[in-house]
């Protein structure tokens, strides 16, 4: 009985199929993507955030001296002066003679919209008119305080509803699921109805729903969208083909060292959500194509760098153009971009140490710690692993050879010189909705006339199931008389390019507009700002309180956003000098990156990333990497720039 159980046994064992060796480059890419089943603990997770945060409150403390601001200086006798000044000029403004309904009118007719130079001679009227001509633009763009018309039902109601939508738009998947645009545009219809139920009752003042809703950021994300569709779409193998492969490398680390680099300098040249609406489904491909377990340290060397290149130039984001457009002095492009090269360097170097820090097993595999990894940056020394992701890439290769492109077609050409009178026209200073929303035009009508009269024709024969092309059917009518066939109808752009436009993301920043200027209508966020302030309000860009206001700008660019900030504080202070705009700029921008909500382009990222099957990029996941990294970044370019600058004070 043994033996012939035995005899069974092995004759199991022989019949069933012996795996085979793999070799060691394949071995490891498969090993490499499975899926890390370790659960971080809390401190392990948000430990570094916790310190960053208790740090931070620490540093601030010491330097103003506590709740009491003993160690804030007394106003000295410029700032007195120019407050004197500021106050005075306002009254003589507010005394002038002017027809408000004329100048309701006139901006409802796109009438009387710019106010020039600050430099008006005074045959034009001088400094006096172009401060009259300001303050009556400004009426479009700053909110009007109307705080005093809320009873306190009515501020603590609209704040729990604000807040209340802010963490479904923080958390949407603990809800059901909508999506942000829905729950964004939700919430701001929801505002707007509620609104009017606190004014029927008497509880707050009429919600001008239309006014909250700033335009030209929405008309420069379409025109944006519809230049990048038309880019990517135009030719296979063209420009953005060309700069999508660039970015690829079987190396990780060098692979998101250029995803940071591409975005840095793309950001600083264009806008950075034009940026991350290009490449963020680029960077998800990527990582579908190199079988990473965790596309987050590619999309967070994206969006972070995306942010903090574009605090290089004055049209690399929305608050920095509607900095410039509401500043009391003029601004050149040259001027802000010299003011903001030394802190954007500083703030992207500490932000490309702690990615390569936080995500280290990620992007230097087999790596012992810190020291292997500089090894492995400085003097180029590779790990086991690293060359076997290497090898495999190559193999991959030798099986599938990419085509040659066949260079630089007309096509190609004309999409690099149309890029660049595009840039040009920014950096020039041109208005960049009109810039980016007429190149998309010029785009298109070249799209339609590439494919109307060079691209091939889609083959429409039909085949039988051996291959036989099919003869073309024919119809008849009720008599039985052939009917002809008519012209062929020809696709619009309107079917087809057109329609990959993300409406939903303009419906996104529609609804947060409306959510956050019902609540800035509060009085809440300024009442926060001037209570937090203390006696730094008048002194808010000098040492001490230069750190102290760049924390409480940080707290109200994540829970109110940073251009409604922007909006605030040139209500609040009217006579800002350049350098103040520049530390404004500075701190709302880096602040973007402490958590998602923090800037317009993390939700880009992660809702195309969404779009394309990849939902890593979470607020849960992102908060902890993002506290500590932007509070590092935030304060060293904070120290450079109050150290160092050329704008005057």
């Amino acid at each position: 009985m043994m033996s012939d159980l035995e005899t069974n046994i092995d004759t199991l064992l022989v019949d069933q199929p012996r795996p085979q060796p793999q070799p060691a480059a394949v071995e490891y890419e498969y090993q490499h993507q499975q899926p890390r089943s370790r659960k971080q603990s809390f401190m392990r997770k948000w430990g570094p955030a916790l310190v960053a945060i208790a740090g931070v409150i620490a540093l601030n403390f010491a330097l103003i001296g506590g709740p009491s601001f003993s160690n804030v200086p007394a106003l000295n006798e410029k700032q007195l002066f120019a407050r004197k000044l500021g106050a005075e000029r306002t009254a003589a403004v507010e005394a002038m003679d002017f027809d408000f309904e004329k100048a309701k009118l006139d901006r409802k007719m796109g009438r009387n919209r710019n106010f020039g130079s600050r430099n008006l001679s005074e045959s034009d009227g001088g400094i006096m008119e172009y401060t009259r001509r300001r303050h009556r633009v400004l009426g479009d763009y700053v909110h009007e305080d109307v705080s005093d018309q809320f009873t306190a039902f009515g501020k603590w109601t609209v704040s729990i509803i604000y807040f209340a939508f802010w963490v479904f738009l923080m958390f949407p998947n603990w809800f059901l699921p909508i999506g942000r645009p829905g729950i964004a545009l939700g919430g701001g219809l929801t505002m707007v109805v509620y609104r009017f139920i606190l004014y029927s009752f008497g509880h707050g003042p009429v919600f001008d729903a239309e006014k909250v809703i700033i335009l030209e950021p929405l008309f420069l994300l379409f025109g944006l969208m519809l230049t990048t569709i038309y880019l990517e779409k135009m030719e296979r193998g063209g420009l953005f083909d060309k700069l999508r492969n660039s970015l690829d490398d079987p190396v990780n680390w060098k692979r998101s060292w250029k995803i940071m680099l591409m975005s840095t300098i793309g950001s600083a040249a264009v806008m950075n959500d034009s940026v991350v609406l290009i490449f963020s489904g680029v960077v998800v491909d990527l990582c579908v194509r190199h079988k990473v377990a965790n596309s987050m340290p590619y999309l967070l060397s994206l969006a972070s760098t995306a942010n903090i290149g574009s605090a290089f130039t004055m049209t690399g984001n929305p608050q920095n153009i509607l900095i410039v457009s509401l500043a009391y002095d003029d601004i050149s492009w040259t001027e802000f971009l010299m003011n903001m090269v030394l802190p954007v360097l500083g703030a992207s170097l500490v932000n490309t140490i702690m990615v390569f820090l936080w995500y280290g097993q990620e992007l230097f595999p087999g790596s012992s710690g810190i020291g292997e990894h500089l090894a492995i940056l400085f003097t180029g020394r590779k790990t086991p692993e690293i060359i076997a992701l290497e090898n495999a890439h190559q193999a991959k290769l030798a099986q599938n050879p990419v085509e040659e492109s066949g260079g630089w077609s007309i096509w190609s050409k004309l999409q690099v010189l149309i890029a660049a009178i595009f840039l040009s026209c920014f950096a020039l200073g041109y208005d960049v909705c009109v810039v980016s929303i007429s190149t998309g035009c010029v785009l298109m009508v070249v799209n339609a006339y590439k494919h109307q009269h060079y691209d091939p024709r889609d083959d429409l024969t039909e085949y039988d199931a051996e291959g036989n092309a099919l003869p073309p059917k024919r119809m008849y009518d009720m008599d039985g008389n052939e009917i002809e066939p008519e012209e062929e109808e020809l696709i619009t752009e309107s079917e087809t390019t057109l329609t990959e436009v993300d409406y939903g993301l303009l419906l996104l920043f529609m609804g947060q507009f409306l959510l956050i200027g019902s609540f800035d209508d509060t009085g809440v966020p300024q009442a926060f700002f001037a209570f937090t302030m203390g006696d730094c309000a008048d002194q808010m860009t000098s040492v001490p309180c230069v750190y102290w206001f760049v924390m409480i700008i940080t707290i109200l660019s994540n829970v109110a956003s940073n251009v409604p900030v922007c909006q605030m504080l040139a209500a609040t202070f009217p006579y800002a000098t350049p350098y103040d705009w520049m530390q404004v700029s500075f701190s709302a921008t880096i602040a973007g990156n402490l958590t998602m909500l923090g800037s317009a382009a993390n939700m880009i990222v992660a809702f195309q990333a969404a779009k394309v099957g990849d939902r890593s990029f979470t607020s849960e996941r992102h908060a902890p990497f993002g506290i500590p990294s932007t509070i590092l970044s935030l304060y060293l370019g904070t120290f450079i720039l109050t150290s160092i600058h050329f704008a005057p004070e």
